[in-house]
């Protein structure tokens, strides 16, 4: 199980937005997957099958599980530019800040296919509804270790773009993900919103709780790479 793939689908998060009805609330998101090869299929019941998403004007936070060893958390500040990620893994906590241009090194780093390129992206005269929210279907055409590879997304207009904006691949979509998609060796995960709240978020969802340590990307990756082969650390 890799542990980067939950915090890459967690880096899909922090944007400024354009007027919208609704700007500050909840959103549960349910993941599924398909394509599981028969070690995956046994271990099934430690990947994470639920995500939420918070949002408070400027300010996002996205929270998933990591293969059963924790939980992973990314926040956005939008009036700083900058992103917050949060990792308690296997009792470890840890806290890495990065600006908007350091986050595109950040995920680079952390792409599952470092030769992926996106072509296009081609917006469909499809519809349908997710969360009671009206979506319109969309294309990323794309070329993984030089073979071409398309996925589907799903994105509205009735709230902030939040998950595409800052993403330069997803420029051309104007408008809030509400299904996509991530393919890692085969196996693809996809993620559906399945309600949204409108309700107060505190604050404090948006700040770095007590007890994690702040390191370096250096550091982090240095960090990952022991804990995936001993989780205790050592």
């Amino acid at each position: 199980m890799k542990i980067k793939l939950f915090i890459l689908l967690a880096l899909v998060s922090p944007n400024l937005f354009a007027q919208s009805t609704i700007t500050e609330g909840k959103l549960f998101y349910e993941i599924t997957y398909q394509n599981l090869n028969a070690d995956m299929l046994r271990n099934e019941h430690l990947l994470p099958h639920d995500a939420s998403f918070y949002f408070k004007k400027d300010k996002t936070r996205m929270e998933m599980g990591v293969a059963g060893a924790g939980k992973n958390s990314t926040i956005y500040d939008g009036t700083k530019k900058q992103s917050t990620i949060l990792l308690n893994i296997y009792g470890r906590k840890f806290a890495l800040i990065k600006s908007d241009s350091e986050m595109v090194v950040v995920k680079k780093s952390m792409m599952l296919d470092t030769t992926q390129k996106v072509l296009k992206v081609e917006i469909l005269n499809e519809f349908k509804k997710i969360a009671d929210k009206n979506c319109q279907k969309a294309l990323l055409h794309r070329i993984v270790k030089g073979l071409p590879q398309t996925s589907e997304c799903w994105f509205t207009k009735e709230l902030p773009p939040y998950n595409t904006q800052t993403d330069e691949s997803l420029k051309d979509i104007d408008g809030f993900l509400m299904q996509y998609q991530m393919t890692e060796n085969g196996m693809t995960m996809i993620m559906t919103v399945k309600m949204i709240m409108q309700i107060p978020i505190e604050d404090n969802m948006f700040s770095i709780p007590d007890g994690y340590l702040v390191v370096t990307e250096k550091e982090l990756n240095k960090l990952l790479m022991v804990m995936q082969n001993d989780p205790s650390g050592h």
